[in-house]
This record gives structure tokens, sequence and C-alpha cells, in this order.
């Protein structure tokens, strides 16, 4: 007897350890959203293959919200229209300032100020607005930023930064893939001398999310270099960027919160009949 109840001790135990892990909730992000610069806004709202897939969206349980990482429009005189497509998702959807979404003054007018964080179920949310000072994160909103941190990241479990320009991005390091465009930028923003340490130090799992890539895939065909999105995980910082326009392999990415406060990501295929077509966005390899 004392066997049997051994071997069913075991595997109540072995069951708990395997348990899958599930869902709690998820958000998604989804850069340079009107899509073709070729096609010079000729298409008024929400780049068209995307708008394709929010249906799909919507049919995702516990789907959170939605962050639409800049160059929402290509004109802001268009906003009317990109709205239209927005409000057809069935979740809040917050939108970053990107440099073809109109003036500051404008933009707040429309959206609140172009910087801000949150709280949702124990996970820190940070948006930023890299267009303020030529990519630097600088002034009342790097301020803003070191309080936040400071003041909001003690009791959470991840923190998840979302900004339009890859502000990490450098000719010396993570060069490649190579923004949309450099429109603007100073010659030696402070991501790596400010912002990467206040990152580091915040001793939590901190994720980077930048839309300003994607846009002109097809240039690159006849190449294995991927432009339409990038993943890298260095210490404690993850850095991600996806974005769409180029027709070849558009993108956007859900995050999925699990229950033991991991994260997970599904990189969405927005061109051809398969989502999952471009694998896994873990897998993604910095070009030499």
């Amino acid at each position: 007897m004392n066997r049997v109840v051994l071997i069913i001790l075991a595997f109540m135990i072995y069951g708990c350890k395997t348990q899958p892990k599930k869902i709690k909730y998820s958000f998604f992000v989804a850069g340079h959203t009107y899509g073709d610069p070729r096609e010079k806004g000729a298409t008024k709202g929400i780049y068209q293959p995307f708008v394709e897939k929010f249906e799909f969206i919507n049919e995702q349980k516990n789907m959170k919200a939605g962050f639409f990482l800049g160059d929402v429009v290509w004109r802001p005189d268009v906003w009317e229209e990109a709205l239209e497509d927005i409000e057809t998702l069935n979740m809040p959807v917050h939108i970053v300032r990107g440099n073809h979404d109109g003036p500051l003054k404008e933009f707040e007018k429309k959206f609140g100020k172009s910087y801000s964080s949150y709280i949702e179920e124990d996970n820190l949310f940070i948006i930023l607005d890299a267009n303020l000072d030529k990519w630097n994160i600088s002034g009342d909103q790097l301020v803003f930023l070191m309080n936040t941190l400071r003041n909001d990241s003690e009791g959470v479990n991840n923190i998840f930064v979302l900004l339009h320009q890859v502000i990490w991005w450098s000719e010396d390091k993570f060069r490649r893939p190579r923004p949309n465009s450099t429109q603007n930028r100073a010659e030696n923003p402070n991501y790596w001398s400010k912002l990467e340490p206040l990152f580091q130090n915040a001793e939590k799992p901190v994720y980077l999310f930048a839309g300003d890539v994607g846009a002109f895939s097809s240039a690159t065909l006849k190449t294995t270099l991927t432009v339409e999105y990038f993943y890298h995980k260095e210490n404690n910082i993850t850095y991600i960027s996806s974005g769409m326009g180029g027709g070849v392999k558009d993108n956007f990415v859900i995050v999925d919160i699990l229950n033991d406060h991991s994260v997970a990501f599904r990189l969405v295929h927005l061109n051809g009949e398969d989502m999952n077509s471009l694998g896994r966005l873990e897998d993604y390899k910095i070009p030499n």
C-alpha cells in the first residue's frame, strides 16, 4: 500500500511541475502602420494588410491593449481615416508619436501627453517620445523616466518601454537592421550613455519596442537580410523592433504575459496566408 501511495504522490508532483504555462493577458505592438512610403499615403487609413488582421486581433482572448509604434499616418491631415480603422479594434489602443504623426501640440491635443506610463496587472508600461530632442530622452522627459523607474518599478514583474525611433541603433552597435529613417537624429543620442544604465539598474526584465522598420524591405528581396523586425536580449534588456510597408515580411508582434509572469512573443506575418511563416521572433539572428 505504501508503495502505491508513493507512486500516486510522484505522479501528482510530476503533474504539478509540468503544468503548461497559460496566457494571463496579451497586448500587441505594430510599427509604421501607414504602410508603404512609396505610395505617399495613397491609402489614407491604416495599411490594409494590417487592417485585414484586426478581426484576428479582436478574437484573441484577454487582449488588453494595442500599441501603434509611430508613423501611424503618412501625414497628420489624414488622422480621421486612420482613427476610423483603429476604432474597429475591441481593446484600448495607445498611439506612440512618430516623425510623420504631426507637430507636438496637435498630437497632444488628440492623444494627450506624448510620454506617459501606467501599470497593468503588475507590469509597468512606459511610452516615450524620441522626437522631442533628436532621439535623446532628455530634460523633463528624462526626469519623468527616472522618477517612473524609481517610484513605480519596485513591485512590478516586467517593464515595457514603447517608442518609435530605434534609439539603440548606431553604426558601432546594432547597425543592422538600419531604421527606416534617421531623420533629426543627433550624432550620438544618449541611449547608451543615459538610458541603458537606467534600465540595467532597474533589476527587472526590461523590454524595448520600436516601430520605425520594415518600410523598404522590397529592396532586399534578393538577399537574406531581415530588416522588418529585430530581437536581441542582453542582460536584463530585450530589444525588439517591428514594422510594415515593404510588402515582403510585414509583421506585428503579440506579447503574451504568462501566468508565471514570464513573457512570450508571437510574430505575425501580414503577407500570404500563413501568419506563422516568419517563425519565432526569438530566432532572429543579428546580421554580420
